[in-house]
């Protein structure tokens, strides 16, 4: 079989996909998960890069409406807020981050460690250590 390229055709495609997105949703939804915010969250503030980046990261075969839903509820509540924070997290001990990530079903793995790694402060910290994550 012969694929031939037809960018008209595409860009046909890609009109009628984005019309159908924005008039009557794909599968029934017109919004996906990842774009709604936390209750007071500004959209393309630093806060916002972290909630995204952070779950994102953690986004391992979970249902995209569960993870986000779970994200928000964790961000939304004060005792938890601090996960999406590397510097916080990098201050608090294993226990409490792996407590914490439970607690609004962010993480639904049990018997797995969280983030893969043996202490989830080196999941920030190596990066930081490396210059890699900019503060503004």
């Amino acid at each position: 079989m012969i694929i031939k390229l037809d960018p008209e055709r595409g860009k046909e495609l890609i009109k009628l996909l984005y019309e159908t997105y924005t008039k009557t949703g794909i599968f029934g939804k017109k919004e996906m998960p990842e774009d709604i915010l936390p209750k007071g969250m500004t959209k393309g503030s630093r806060e916002h890069v972290l909630f995204i980046t952070f779950t994102v990261s953690i986004d391992y075969q979970r249902k995209a409406d569960e993870l986000w839903e779970s994200a928000r509820r964790t961000y939304e509540d004060p005792e938890t807020r601090y996960l999406f924070y590397p510097e916080k997290v990098y201050e608090s001990s294993f226990e409490k981050i792996k407590d914490d990530i439970k607690k609004h079903n962010l993480s639904w793995r049990e018997k797995k460690r969280c983030f893969n790694l043996e202490n989830p402060r080196d999941y920030f910290l190596g990066e930081v250590e490396r210059g890699s994550i900019k503060f503004y």
